[in-house]
């Protein structure tokens, strides 16, 4: 399968909304995302982001659905001794508009041009996937501000909503990939992956006071019924045939 050219505005007529992929090196492959770990991919001078990934990479991002308030990039360090990872260090400094990436989300304000959504597992679980990632269609970017965070930074912020034009299928919400027809890319195209299930395996009934907070698996369960699926049960990616 020939991989697309992430370096374009908008969406490809075989990558639909709500297909599925089981991790980022496959949205990756399939051009979707140009990076490998960042969460934006684009530049200013290209007119703007061609897409993010969202998937709780700071703390300071608010998915509400069809209107997304997503944190730019910068200032954030390891802890001491700890191994950086994108998205996921302590904040230790004001991020700034002029950073690639954040100047390249605000330059999608002027442009007008869209960028690719792809949801991960570990936002708001009324929406994200459980497991995988999921394209969720093309959103416009409205606004750019400078907001305090809740580590007490400035932070960039951007607030995208689902694009009305061109027509797009629904937001899609099924998580688990599961679904008769859910669809999951792989090298070979669009295919229902091989997938181990968990079988007649219920949520345990919660006996907690209703005084005690909701964790977030738990919250997950009431919305879905299902509970995340442990490493030994998670997609399990076909190999490619050969000619």
């Amino acid at each position: 399968m020939v991989r697309h050219d992430p370096r374009v505005h908008g969406d490809f007529s075989d990558i639909p909304v709500g297909l599925m992929f089981a991790d980022r090196k496959d949205i990756f492959d399939a051009g979707l995302h140009g990076h490998l770990l960042a969460g934006i991919f684009g530049t200013k001078a290209e007119g703007g982001a061609f897409s993010i990934v969202l998937n709780d990479s700071y703390e300071d991002d608010e998915d509400r659905g069809e209107t997304i308030i997503y944190t730019g990039e910068g200032k954030g360090k390891p802890e001491e001794g700890q191994e950086p990872k994108p998205g996921k260090n302590k904040q230790q400094g004001d991020q700034d508009m002029n950073s690639p990436g954040n100047a390249a989300l605000k330059k999608n304000v002027e442009s007008k041009l869209p960028v690719r959504v792809i949801r991960g597992p570990n936002g708001n679980i009324n929406y994200c996937p459980m497991e995988g990632y999921r394209y969720d269609g093309l959103y416009t970017v409205e606004r750019a501000y400078m907001e305090e965070g809740k580590a007490g930074f400035k932070m960039c912020r951007f607030e995208l909503k689902r694009a009305t034009e061109p027509l797009q299928a629904p937001l899609p919400l099924h998580v688990t990939g599961q679904g008769k027809s859910d669809e999951f890319w792989s090298p070979n195209g669009r295919e229902t992956l091989a997938v181990e299930r968990l079988n007649n395996r219920a949520a345990p009934e919660d006996t907690s006071p209703t005084t005690t907070p909701r964790t977030v698996e738990q919250r997950r369960q009431e919305i879905t019924g299902k509970s995340r699926l442990p490493p030994s049960l998670s997609f399990k990616k076909k190999s490619p045939t050969t000619a």
